[in-house]
Order: structure tokens, then sequence, then C-alpha cells
């Protein structure tokens, strides 16, 4: 009894700092990332711990609630929030443990995602604002085209390595070369479904307030205080959840690796900003398009390599 109530209790511990790890270097990526944008563009940029700052001085802020509003505002960004909660819990570590192995399959991870983005959605109606319903109506039109390819790169990798569980699966791709056909066609979907997932460019500016061309940003206009501390620390969450996924299918074995991985990449998506300006709205579905092909070519790729699935 005492045995079993140890190793809960260490899991219970072991937990905790899983989460809170992710929850306290969330805004440093966020913060690296504008640091990158800003050596590219010639400037001194913003502090490496500016996205702390902001955080806190939104907690210190009042908050006003729009007189239209109805409870979906009110819950949103606790939910939102409690959604990326979710999907931390099933993203491995570099240790390629997850507080929840057993449960920690690949459409928990979809599933999480999906909550947050349906409650910001109907968050952006709610207020009755037009940038607002707009906001929404761009985010459902990107989702659309996005959670597909997405989900599929991920199945991809689950029937090569025979497991859902992202713990497991992380665990059997290190017996797999990342040259071979399909699970390199498979992370290279990821790559581009992970940009517009974050909203980054050339799918999403996170930077602009310009009402023709922001579609995240467009959700977020009638939120302040503590309610717009708790979707930017969401958003910041997910960045990180989605750079740690792609480190850790790329091979980031060991901590110093997974963290240089996490770096490099939150770089190489600041570079890809730098170099590049955001598509036209209606382009979009070209780019994403790009990121699905490959995800079929992945799963068709691997239907011939083993005579059938």
């Amino acid at each position: 009894m005492s045995l079993a109530f140890g190793k809960d209790l260490a899991n219970i511990f072991f937990s905790l700092g899983h989460v809170l790890v992710l929850f306290a270097l969330a805004p440093l990526l966020q913060g690296w990332i504008k640091k990158v944008k800003a050596f590219w563009q010639m400037r001194k940029g913003p502090s490496l711990w500016q996205p702390y700052r902001d955080l806190y001085k939104y907690f210190r802020k009042e908050e006003v609630i729009s007189e239209h509003a109805s409870w979906i505002t009110l819950v949103t960004p606790a939910l939102v929030l409690g959604s990326s909660l979710l999907a931390a819990l099933v993203i491995p570590n570099p240790w390629g443990w997850a507080p929840m192995n057993q449960y920690g399959t690949i459409f928990w991870l979809v599933a999480s995602f999906g909550l947050a983005r349906f409650f910001m959605t109907l968050a952006g109606l709610d207020a009755a604002s037009s940038f607002g319903g707009m906001g929404s109506s761009r985010e459902l039109f990107v989702a659309a085209l996005v959670e597909p390819g997405f989900a599929l790169s991920l199945i991809v990798l689950a029937l090569m390595s025979g497991t859902t569980s992202l713990s497991e699966l992380v665990l059997q791709l290190q017996g797999i070369s990342l040259f071979e056909t399909p699970h390199l066609l498979a992370v290279l979907a990821l790559g581009f479904m992970v940009i517009a997932e974050m909203g980054r460019i050339p799918v999403d500016n996170p930077d602009t307030h310009l009402e023709l061309t922001m579609i995240h940003e467009g959700m977020l206009l009638d939120y302040s205080g503590h309610s717009l501390a708790f979707l930017n620390w969401a958003e910041q969450l997910k960045q990180l959840i989605l750079l740690e996924l792609l480190a850790i299918l790329l091979g980031a074995g060991n901590i110093w690796l997974n963290i240089g991985f996490v770096a490099v990449l939150g770089a190489l998506f600041a570079t890809i900003e730098s170099l590049n300006v955001k598509m036209r709205l209606f382009r979009i579905p070209s780019y994403l398009a790009a990121g699905t092909a490959s995800a079929v070519l992945a799963l068709v790729t691997l239907w011939i390599m083993k005579g059938g699935i």
C-alpha cells in the first residue's frame, strides 16, 4: 500500500513539474522568436523577458467586458488555457515521458487544440463586433484546411510505430531513420501545419492589428485584463508544445539537444517570417494543400512499402 502510494505521489510530483516547466518556458520562447526577428530587421528588439512583463501587466489591469457578451466570453479564456494544459499533459518531455502516458494519444492532442479553437471562434462571435466575427470566420476557414493534414501526418507516424500513444510513438520512431520516405514526408507535412497552427507568417501575422489582415488577433480584440493574459499565455504554450513535438520527432533525445532543437526551430520560423510576407487569404489553401499532399504521399508510400496498412 505504501509503495503504491509513494509511486502515485512521485507521478503527481513529476506531472506538476512537467506542466510548470512548459508554462514557465512558453513566454521565454516567444521572447526568443521576437529577438531573432528583431535581429533580422536590424533592431535591438524587446528583451527576452518582455512576454513575462506583458503577462504581468495584463494580470494587473482591470477587465472590460462588452454588455453584449454572454457566458461564452467569460469562460473562454479559462477553457482555452485549460485545453492547452490538456495538450501539455500528453506531449512527451525530452526523456520521452508524459503525465498522461497511458491516455496520451495523438487524438487527445488534436482534440485539445480543436476544443480551444471551437470556444475561441464562439467568443469572437459572441461580442457581436465586426472584427471578431471576421476573425472567427477566417479561423474556421484555415482550421478546416489545417486539421485534416495535421491529424493525417500524426496517423502516418502512428501506423509506422504501431501505437497512437505519443510517448510510445517517439520511442518506436527512434529505430526508424528520419530519411525513410514516409517518416520524412510526415514530418515535412507537420512542419507546414505547425506554422498554420501557431498562426505565423505566411498564414497569419501574430504581430499585426490591421483589421483587413488579422485572423487570430481579431478574436482577441474584445478581451482585456487577466482574460487577455490567459489567452496570450495559452497561445505561447501551444507554440512551445508544437515546437517540442517537432523536436522530439526529429530525434532530440536528451534535454540539451531538445532545448537546442526548440531554439533552432523558433529561430527558423522567425527567419521565415522575416524573409516572407503574409499570404492573401485565398492563397492560403494552396500553401496548406502542399502540407496535406505531403501527408497523403506519406500514407501512400507507407502502404506501398508495407504492402498494405
